[in-house]
C-alpha cells in the first residue's frame, strides 16, 4: 500500500483522511517569524501525516538524521517508529506540532511527558536541511511549551556535537549535562511556566 492508497475502506477511508486533513488546517496558526524575517505558521500533527513524516525523513541529510536520532536511521527504521511517533500523540501528555514557512512544512517537534513525573518531558525537534540555523527549532519549542503547561522541566539525550540542540536548550532555562560515550543527558530547569510566556 502506498501513501496515497486508500487501502481496505476504499472511498470511506479517504473521506475520513480528507476530514481530518482539513480540521487539522484549520487549527493552522501565525507562530510568529524565524530569524531572518520569514513568517510561520504551526499546526498539531495529527495521524493522518504519515506521508508528511515519511516525506520529511528521506529529505534530511545523515547529519540531520544522526543529530535528530543520535545514529544514522534508515528508511525502514524510521518506518517502524511511525507509530509511535504518530499514534501516541494526544496533545496533552504527547504534544506534537508541524512547523510551516514559504507555503510548505519545515519542521517537526514533539514534547512527551514522563509517566511516572508528568512535571518533566523529553523535547526533540527536527528542521528540514534547508531551514536549519534560521531560529525555526526555537519557534517549534516555544509553542510545545506554551501548549505544555506546568511543566518544570525537560529531560533529553543530545549528541555532544549538536551545539544547536544544546544551545537551544540552553536558551529554556537552567542547562546541567553529563556526557559519556559521545552523548549528553540533559536536564533544563525551565525558566517560567511555559503558560506565562504563551
Amino acid at each position: 500500500m502506498t501513501p496515497g492508497d486508500p487501502g481496505p475502506g476504499g472511498a470511506r477511508s479517504r473521506a475520513v483522511e480528507t476530514a481530518a486533513a482539513r480540521r487539522a488546517a484549520r487549527l493552522v496558526r501565525d507562530a510568529g517569524q524565524l530569524r531572518d524575517g520569514t513568517p510561520v505558521r504551526v499546526r498539531p500533527l495529527v495521524t493522518q501525516d504519515r506521508a508528511l513524516l515519511v516525506a520529511g525523513f528521506k529529505a534530511l541529510s545523515h547529519r540531520s538524521r544522526r543529530a535528530r536520532f543520535l545514529q544514522g536511521v534508515s528508511d525502514a527504521q524510521f518506518a517502524r517508529m511511525l507509530p509511535v511517533l504518530l499514534d501516541t500523540v494526544d496533545q496533552r501528555a504527547h504534544v506534537a506540532l508541524v512547523l510551516y514557512a514559504a507555503g510548505g512544512p519545515i519542521g517537526v517537534g514533539r514534547l512527551r511527558r514522563f509517566t511516572g513525573d508528568p512535571g518533566a518531558a523529553d523535547l526533540a525537534v527536527t528542521v528540514a536541511d534547508d531551514w536549519q540555523g534560521r531560529g525555526a527549532g526555537s519557534v517549534l519549542a516555544r509553542e510545545l511549551l506554551a501548549r505544555a503547561g506546568d511543566l518544570r522541566e525537560i529531560r533529553t539525550v543530545v549528541s555532544a556535537d549538536n551545539h544547536a540542540s544544546l544551545a537551544l536548550l540552553s536558551r529554556l532555562g537552567q542547562l546541567r549535562s553529563e556526557g559519556a560515550n559521545g552523548d549528553c543527558d540533559v536536564v533544563v530547569q525551565l525558566h517560567r511556566s511555559p503558560a506565562a510566556s504563551a
